[in-house]
């Protein structure tokens, strides 16, 4: 029996399994969203109810709300219009926005609602109870400071800090989260890497499940962006289009390694986001995401998408069913104009449980100058035209799946540039190498006397060499291989390489 069916197998176990104990099991969905200025007014409502009862979460981390009104207008008209099921924990109105929690009261129960200093906003900070699994839950409600420069990273990095105080001094059985809107532009702010620092006492920090590195404004980085869902201006707002990722859930060690209470890492969703809409708006014709109706709706309820993510409460050990394969991005460099089947290198990827896994290149080979088998090498299809002067670079995207899940491993490969065709002017006068390309031979012509000649293949292993030359000179390599050649001749005290192409018949 192989794994893949193994797999199904397992899956109907555990399914069957948690059919009939559903009180020890429960799975949960947050999210955290920017409204965008909420008040009173319910202009907006009609957007944000089927943003809602899109992504039906059972907890909503949730920022700018300007008043109590707002929280009253979206528990009863957004959340509870069609059920009485929200409940919302206490607010703080300290500034015109500020952050709001509502909770699913047949899932939860607020334990306390109290506040961490920061600027410009408070740090909110709620202590759950999920009620199935008696299991307590925190979370932080963050509004960081928005804008560029140093003076606004250090006051981001300062409410961080001042989180991490806090949280360091919870320990290995406490489950938390910190979400909301971070204003942070990039992996490289100290703000961002405060919140994965080993502190002190060892507890405290937090795991990221987006792995990027460097300024989120890159359009490869398209499927994390949560602002801006517009293009135009209205009702305020940013209006720039998809270019930046500001909203943010960040897990705690124990929802990452425990297996009573964790956090589901490829539930993890930008609700509405296609990855096919940088500097464009969410609503552009096609979202193979949403509908069209709800990719309207994002646009017109705020300037953010909502973050979404899955977590699991049980009172047993629940071991997941599956995890995703796992890999490193890589680099590797390919001389031009390789031989076809010349190997580039081999994609490095594991699946944590054993599975056999398949590799296929998703982006980036448009040109199908490149294939990759089953083991995760990656080979030449076409190098005959593989120049450096059109193609200095190649960024591949492989994806990685074990039959269910998959990942996406990014590829880049270098193409390097090879010694000259043609030799410098004045030597040209003493020697003169053709044809160049050749078929089986080329011809060494020279008035002065050549100490060596050593031909080398692209590997770096000498095919022909030869001492003393004068007058014409016939080298054949009709039993090698066609590609790229370097020949290198010693003139003098001088040596002088340049690249040879062979094409055969």
């Amino acid at each position: 029996m192989n794994k893949k069916v193994n797999k199904i197998l397992l899956i109907l176990f555990i399914l069957f399994i948690n059919i009939l104990d559903l009180k020890s099991q429960d799975t949960v969905k947050i999210a955290t969203y920017n409204l965008l200025r909420y008040g009173s007014n319910t202009n907006r409502n009609l957007d944000f109810k089927k943003v809602i009862d899109y992504i039906k979460a059972d907890l909503y981390i949730t920022q700018e709300l300007t008043n109590n009104s707002g929280v009253t207008n979206f528990l009863n008209n957004v959340l509870n219009k069609d059920a009485n099921k929200f409940l919302s924990a206490k607010f703080y109105d300290d500034t015109d926005i500020d952050q709001a929690l509502f909770y699913d009261k047949n899932k939860f129960e607020i334990l306390s609602t109290s506040k961490i200093e920061g600027d410009p906003r408070n740090i909110v900070a709620y202590r759950l109870k999920h009620i199935q699994s008696e299991k307590i839950f925190f979370v932080f409600n963050l509004h960081m400071k928005a804008q560029k420069g140093s003076s606004y990273e250090q006051r981001r990095y300062n409410q961080v800090e001042q989180l991490i105080n806090y949280t360091k001094q919870m320990n290995e059985d406490h489950f938390y989260v910190a979400a909301g809107d971070f204003n942070i532009y990039s992996t490289n702010e100290p703000a961002y890497q405060k919140f994965f620092e080993t502190t002190s006492t060892g507890y405290g920090k937090f795991n990221d499940l987006v792995k990027v590195e460097g300024t989120y404004r890159n359009s490869e980085y398209a499927i994390y962006h949560t602002q801006s869902p517009r293009t135009s201006q209205f009702g305020g707002g940013a209006s720039g289009g998809m270019d930046d990722r500001f909203d943010y859930i960040l897990f705690s060690d124990s929802l990452m390694d425990s297996n009573n209470t964790f956090v589901i890492k490829d539930s993890y969703e930008v609700i509405g986001n296609d990855g096919n809409h940088y500097d464009m708006a969410i609503n552009v014709s096609p979202n193979s995401a949403v509908s069209q109706e709800l990719a309207d709706a994002l646009h017109d309820a705020s300037d953010h998408l909502p973050v979404s993510v899955d977590l699991v409460f049980s009172k047993e050990a629940v071991f997941p069913i599956n995890n995703s394969p796992v890999g490193n991005d890589t680099i590797f460099n390919l001389n031009e104009f390789p031989n076809d089947n010349t190997l580039v290198g081999k994609v490095l990827a594991t699946d944590p449980d054993g599975d056999d896994i398949t590799y296929s290149i998703i982006s980036g080979n448009e040109e199908n100058f490149f294939n990759i088998n089953n083991e995760g090498e990656i080979f030449v299809s076409n190098g005959n035209t593989l120049s450096y002067e059109s193609y200095k670079e190649f960024v591949l995207i492989v994806e990685v799946s074990d039959g269910l899940l998959k990942e996406n491993i990014q590829v880049v490969i270098n193409i390097v540039e090879l010694p000259p065709l043609s030799i410098e002017s004045y030597v040209n006068k003493i020697i003169k190498i053709y044809p160049n390309p050749f078929s089986e031979s080329f011809i060494i012509d020279t008035n002065k006397k050549i100490r060596d000649i050593i031909v080398y293949d692209t590997k770096g292993r000498v095919v022909l060499k030869k001492n003393k030359l004068l007058g014409k000179n016939n080298i054949n390599l009709n039993r090698d291989n066609n590609g790229i050649y370097i020949f290198s001749f010693r003139l003098n005290d001088e040596r002088y390489n340049i690249k040879l192409i062979k094409k055969g018949l």
